[in-house]
C-alpha cells in the first residue's frame, strides 16, 4: 500500500516531551546562500559556492492566555526584574534571553496505522518526522481580531540544519 500524504490531523508536535496543543500552523525554512565563482579573464561563472545557511521556524498557536500558550520555555517571562540582576545576584528577563544559548528543540511526529486489532480497531504508532534543534526566539506576538479566534505567533533562528537519520 502506497504511503499517505502528510496532513496536520495526523502530525504531532513536542517539545520538552509534551505535545504542544493549540497550534495552527508551523512552517520550517532554510536557505542557502551561494555566490558566483569566476577566474581572471571571465564573466562566467564556473560554479556556485556555498557561503551560509540558514533555519527558521515559525509557530502560530490559537489563543488561551498568553503566558500559556507556545512553545515552553522558548522565552521565560516569569521574573521580578525586567534588566540584568547580575550584579544583586538575581536573575532577571535580559540575563535568561541573552545567555540562552541552547535554545529549545521541536520534535514533529507523524501518526500511521500500527495494527489493525480483530475487531477492526487502527492502532496508531508515531514516526519521527522531523527533528529541529537549538530553535532561538526571535520574535512573540498576538494578534486580536474581531470575529477571529486570538493568535499567538513565535519565530526562531535554528542552529542545526535538519538531516535525515538513516
Amino acid at each position: 500500500m502506497a504511503e499517505k500524504v502528510f496532513t496536520g490531523a495526523i502530525a504531532l508536535i513536542k517539545s520538552e516531551g509534551e505535545v504542544i496543543g493549540l497550534m495552527r500552523n508551523i512552517t520550517c525554512t532554510e536557505n542557502i546562500k551561494r555566490l558566483p565563482v569566476r577566474g581572471i579573464g571571465t564573466i562566467l561563472a564556473s560554479e556556485q559556492a556555498v557561503t551560509e545557511w540558514e533555519g527558521t521556524l515559525t509557530c502560530e498557536f490559537m489563543e488561551v492566555r498568553f503566558d500559556k500558550t507556545g512553545i515552553k520555555n522558548a522565552i521565560r517571562r516569569a521574573f521580578p526584574n525586567i534588566g540584568s540582576q547580575v550584579l544583586n545576584d538575581g536573575s532577571s528577563f535580559e540575563d535568561q534571553l541573552v545567555l540562552d544559548a541552547d535554545g529549545v528543540q521541536l520534535d514533529i511526529f507523524k501518526k500511521i496505522t500500527d495494527v489493525v486489532d480483530a475487531q477492526g480497531i487502527i492502532k496508531p504508532k508515531l514516526v519521527p518526522y522531523a527533528s529541529v534543534k537549538n530553535c532561538l526566539i526571535e520574535s512573540d506576538s498576538f494578534t486580536i481580531a474581531e470575529s477571529a479566534i486570538v493568535g499567538h505567533n513565535q519565530s526562531f533562528k535554528y542552529l542545526t540544519p535538519i538531516t535525515y537519520i538513516q
